[in-house]
């Protein structure tokens, strides 16, 4: 027997069909069916990866959406806890100031009012007004744009007065809760407590 050059491959599949099917056929009929089934098959193949592919498409535009909704309330949440936290660091240490100014001891209320001017200072810089003190800042700050500003000013001249002299100004309960009251009056307009 010689080199074989080639291989029959629809010999073999006809020898195949019929050992399982048990039917003899015709050979020049089935190449043409081969024939229309691939094209149908190829067809039916490129129907379902076309769909495949749109659905795909339209799927990763939801998933986008999804997550751009997702980092939206995250960054909503994140927001929001900030600000809870900033407010609850407020009115812990307004709180701290109204418990103090509560006491009947004199040094306790001097604490308040020096513990109430340092909150007006870090307003005022929150709020951009220029100066190193908050004296200066005062100076800066516009009333049109700060309706308390007097206020503000009076809290922060008997702040001085106790900064200043210590023991030796004479401090009354009612001066100092009148001064705490002029703090909070502030601090209401900037919406801190």
């Amino acid at each position: 027997m010689g080199n074989v050059d080639f291989l029959n491959i629809e010999y073999l599949l006809l020898r195949v069909y019929k050992l399982f099917s048990g039917v003899s056929t015709d050979t020049s009929g089935f190449s043409d069916w081969v024939a229309s089934f691939w094209t149908q098959l190829t067809i039916a193949g490129l129907t379902l990866a076309f769909i495949f592919l749109i659905v795909l498409v339209l799927v990763r535009i939801r998933l986008v959406g999804v997550e751009h909704e997702a980092l939206h309330k995250r960054e909503e949440e994140a927001r929001q806890k900030i600000a809870a936290l900033e407010e609850a660091k407020g009115n812990a240490r307004w709180e701290r100031v109204v418990a103090l100014i509560s006491t009947p001891d004199e040094n306790n209320w001097r604490l308040a009012i020096l513990e109430a001017d340092t909150m007006l200072e870090e307003l005022l810089n929150e709020q951009g007004y220029t100066g190193e003190t908050v004296g200066e800042q005062l100076k800066s700050a516009n009333p049109l744009q700060f309706t308390t500003l007097d206020l503000a000013w009076q809290a922060h001249k008997v702040r001085n007065a106790i900064a200043h002299l210590g023991q030796a100004y004479p401090l009354l309960e009612r001066e100092a809760r009148a001064t705490i009251d002029l703090y909070a009056r502030v601090f209401e307009e900037f919406g801190i407590i």
